[in-house]
């Protein structure tokens, strides 16, 4: 591991490539004594100086964040809000330590999470146990906070054993680590497991401030229900979400020198991220369901061309349209599947074979969409079809989920997101 976040290859490169631009701005300038000017491209490099300031100001957030507040059960991470951050840092360095605590403990304990709390989705062992993950939720915002903490606590157990292969989060032995990541780094998820680990020996009644598992869990902590204590356990989970990320996207360890990309591609990336991110947050806090009326904006049934693109009702009228034509793999890769294993594609096509060969679809059309969330929707078809000489008539709902390329968040607005169906629905069709 490096030895600080700011450290990490990817702002690193961010860091060469300000440091490079500055170098040829003050060239710019010895050339323009030279009598070769160029006023547009001065003006623009002008700006990397502060450029470089604000830089080195939100590389450092992290590890300033890690020093002042790791002890205490909190770590910065990726899904961090940078503004949270870096507010709680100035506070904590002005001697408000409290008042950056409060500010940590309410937004973890508040509808800000929601957001985030949807992306754990996106992670087989999490998607297993999403329900229960719903369930802490709906406890801590009606400040059931007793019920909330051991729920989390195995949640964050448990899913780490199945990502880690029969090893949990509060197992010394567990690699919490990653390559090129904030919330894996070796001042992260590995210092705060030490915290919460702490043996607790004595049965004790004074409320706590931090979840130590095997007090808790073991019934030695009576007196652990309170909100700080539930904070930090949704900003454990969602640390531990942007770890598994990092699993996923095969940065258990530094890449090959072949797999090692530019200095130049890993700006790209970051700057596109760090804007996609931002955009995704704006839209967010402006989005509103969608008022289509069936009919008058949108034909009941019609082409594809007659739909907008990356929209849940396109998807909902391809699928139709697969059905009737019988192309089972066109329906199997609409089908989200929380594990993103491309040989999933053949066996999900022979499934969907066997639900819907013997059912023919002879009509359908649109009946009802509900935007859900940002990034949810429902759309219901009412589709008429033949069921072994039986005709029947029925309506399906299908809920539809957005995912952007390579597992990053996707909702309305964006091109290159994926609506896919939860494949549920698929069994009413038997009843």
């Amino acid at each position: 591991m490096m030895d600080k976040i700011k450290d990490n290859p990817s702002y690193s490169a961010i860091r060469e490539q300000l440091k490079g631009a500055n170098a040829f701005r003050k060239a710019l300038k010895v050339l323009s004594f030279a009598g070769i000017k160029n006023k547009e491209l001065n003006k623009i490099l002008d700006q990397v100086p502060a450029m470089q300031k604000q830089w080195e100001e939100l590389t450092s957030a992290p590890d300033r964040f890690n020093k002042i507040f790791s002890a205490f059960g909190w770590i910065a991470h990726e899904s961090m809000n940078s503004e949270l951050m870096e507010r709680a840092v100035t506070l904590a360095e002005k001697d408000k330590f409290e008042e950056g605590n409060n500010l940590l403990i309410n937004h973890y304990c508040s509808e800000e999470i929601k957001w985030p709390i949807t992306w754990l989705k996106h992670i087989p062992a999490f998607e297993k146990r999403y329900d229960l993950i719903l369930l802490a939720y709906k406890d801590s915002l009606n400040e059931r906070y007793y019920s909330a903490v051991p729920l989390l606590l195995m949640i964050i157990d448990g899913g780490v054993n199945d990502i880690d292969k029969n090893k949990g989060f509060f197992t010394p032995s567990t690699d919490l680590t990653a390559w090129d990541s904030i919330a894996a780094h070796s001042s992260g998820l590995s210092v705060i497991r030490n915290v919460f680990n702490a043996k607790r020996n004595k049965t004790n009644t004074d409320p706590i401030s931090l979840p130590y598992r095997n007090g808790i869990l073991h019934g030695r902590d009576i007196n652990y229900a309170n909100k700080e204590v539930t904070a930090k356990c949704w900003a454990t989970l969602i640390a531990i979400h942007d770890w598994a990320k990092a699993i996923q996207e095969k940065r258990k360890a530094p890449p090959s020198a072949k797999e090692r990309v530019s200095f130049r591609e890993t700006l790209i990336k970051a700057s596109e991220n760090h804007k996609r991110n931002e955009d995704i947050s704006r839209r967010v806090e402006a989005w509103k369901p969608r008022n289509i009326v069936i009919g008058v904006d949108i034909p009941f049934k019609g082409n594809e061309s007659d739909y907008e693109d990356s929209t849940p009702e396109i998807e909902a009228i391809r699928f139709a349209i697969y059905w009737q034509k019988k192309n089972y793999g066109n329906i199997a890769r609409q089908i989200h599947q929380f594990s993103k294993n491309k040989e999933q594609i053949p066996t999900e096509a022979k499934r969907m074979r066997e639900i819907l060969s013997n059912k023919i679809l002879h009509d359908y059309s649109l009946k009802k969409i509900e935007d859900k969330a940002p990034a949810i929707s429902e759309v219901t078809l009412n589709v008429e079809f033949e069921c072994e000489t039986e005709l029947k008539n029925k309506d399906i709902t299908l809920r539809f989920i957005c995912e952007g390329e390579n597992g990053r968040p996707g909702m309305f607005g964006f091109s290159d997101c994926k609506w896919q169906f939860i494949d549920t629905f698929l069994y009413s069709l038997d009843m």
